[in-house]
C-alpha cells in the first residue's frame, strides 16, 4: 500500500519526540514500513523516520521558531504539495484537524483525518461543512465532542512496548509527567501526594507566558518531597516511568487519549487518572490503576496502589496498546476508505 502521512512541519517526526503527535506519526510510519508498505511523510525536513520525507523547507529552518503567520504559510505549502502528489499514493492520512479538509475534496485519493486535539468552538462551523470526510478517533469519548462527524473507526494509540520496558520493582516516588499547565491539573497531583505523605516527581515543560508555573507550582516545590526535574527527554522519561509507583494523571479537560498513560502502563506502572475524556477507557479501574474525581479520591488511590499488579498493568498495555496492534488497525481502515473511494483495483492491499 502507498501511504502518505501528512503532519504539521512545526516539529520533526521522530520516535524520540516529546510532542505526542510527532512521536505518534513516527511510530505509525515505522510500523507500516516494517509491515512492508510504502510510506511518505509530508512534514518537517528535520524528521527522522524510515518513511520518505517530503518537506517544503530546508533542514536548517526551524518552523516552530518562525512568526505565526510564516508557520501557517509553510504548513499551507506542505499540504498543497501533499495533495499535488495525491495520485502517487493510495491514501492520505492527515494529522491536521481542519486544514487538509480544504484540499481533500479536490482529489480522488481518499483522506483519513486524525483529530489530535479537543475541537475548539470556533472551528466547528467549518468542520460541519466537511463532516462527510473520514475521521478516526483515538477513544470513544472523543467522538462526543462532535458526534456528527463521519467517524469511521476508533483506534487506540500504540507504542513500542520493548522500548517502554517492564519494571517489577519501582522506587519510592509517584510521578507527574506532562505539560505543567492548569488544564493538566498538576496542582491536584501535588495536593494529593502531600495529603498521602508520598514523594512526587514532576517532569514537563512550563509556559512562561501563562504565569502558572511561577504563581501556582513553583511555591510547592521543595526539592525533597516535591521535586521538579524539567522537561524529560525520551531516555529520562522512560527511566522515570519505570521507577514510579504510579503515574498521576489529574487532567482537567476532555483528553482525546493521553499517550503518557499507556507509556506508564507498558512499564508496569499503574495510572491514577481523573475521570475526564478517554481516561476511563485507558485505565481498567481497580486492575491497572484508579479513576478518580477529586483530590481526596486521588489521595485514597495513592494509598491503595499496592493492590494493583504491575504485571497485570503491563499485560493490558501489550494486549491493547502496542505499536503492532495500532498499525494493523490503521491498515484495515485504510483498506476500507480506499475501497469506499473506488480505488481497490489500483493497489494490492496487505
Amino acid at each position: 500500500m502507498r501511504i502518505a502521512q501528512l503532519v504539521s512541519s512545526l516539529y520533526p517526526v521522530d520516535l524520540s519526540s516529546t510532542k505526542a503527535i510527532y512521536s505518534h506519526v513516527a511510530a505509525l510510519t515505522e510500523g507500516m514500513v516494517e509491515a512492508g508498505h510504502d510510506v511518505s511523510v509530508f512534514g518537517s525536513a528535520r524528521s527522522c523516520t524510515r518513511g520518505r520525507i517530503h518537506a517544503v523547507e530546508s533542514p536548517d529552518i526551524e518552523i516552530a521558531k518562525l512568526p505565526g503567520d510564516m508557520q501557517r504559510h509553510y504548513n499551507a505549502a506542505l499540504i498543497s504539495d501533499c495533495y499535488r502528489a495525491a495520485s502517487d499514493v493510495d491514501v492520505i492520512h492527515s494529522h491536521f484537524t481542519l486544514l487538509s479538509s480544504f484540499y481533500a475534496p479536490l482529489v480522488a485519493t481518499p483522506t483519513l483525518i486524525s483529530v489530535h486535539s479537543p475541537i475548539r468552538d470556533e472551528i466547528r462551523p467549518l468542520l460541519q461543512k466537511y463532516k462527510h470526510l473520514s475521521y478516526v478517533s483515538f477513544s470513544r469519548a472523543q467522538r462526543l465532542q462532535m458526534p456528527e462527524l463521519n467517524w469511521v473507526a476508533t483506534i487506540y494509540h500504540g507504542i513500542d512496548t520493548t522500548q517502554f520496558a517492564f519494571s517489577a520493582t519501582p522506587e519510592d516516588y509517584f510521578l507527574y509527567l506532562g505539560r505543567v499547565t492548569e488544564e493538566k491539573g498538576v496542582l491536584f497531583a501535588i495536593q494529593a501526594a502531600k495529603a498521602a505523605g508520598v514523594p512526587l516527581v514532576i517532569a514537563g515543560g512550563s509556559y512562561q507566558a501563562e504565569g502558572y508555573w511561577h504563581r501556582v507550582v513553583e511555591p510547592e516545590i521543595n526539592g525533597t518531597t516535591v521535586r521538579y526535574v524539567g522537561e524529560a527527554g525520551l531516555a529520562q522519561k522512560i527511566e522515570l516511568l519505570r521507577g514510579a509507583k504510579a503515574l498521576l494523571f489529574p487532567t482537567q479537560y476532555d483528553e482525546t487519549f493521553g499517550l503518557v498513560m499507556i507509556e506508564a502502563m507498558s512499564c508496569g506502572t499503574p495510572v491514577i487518572g481523573w475521570n475526564n475524556g478517554s481516561v476511563p477507557e485507558v485505565i481498567a479501574h481497580g486492575r491497572t490503576g484508579f479513576v478518580v474525581d477529586s483530590v481526596e479520591g486521588m489521595t485514597q488511590a495513592i494509598q491503595q496502589i499496592g493492590t494493583i499488579s504491575r504485571h497485570a498493568t503491563r499485560e493490558r498495555a501489550e494486549r491493547l496498546f502496542s505499536k503492532e496492534k495500532m498499525t494493523q488497525g490503521y491498515l484495515r481502515v485504510y483498506e476500507r476508505v480506499i475501497r469506499a473511494a473506488g480505488k481497490e483495483g489500483l493497489v494490492k492491499i496487505g
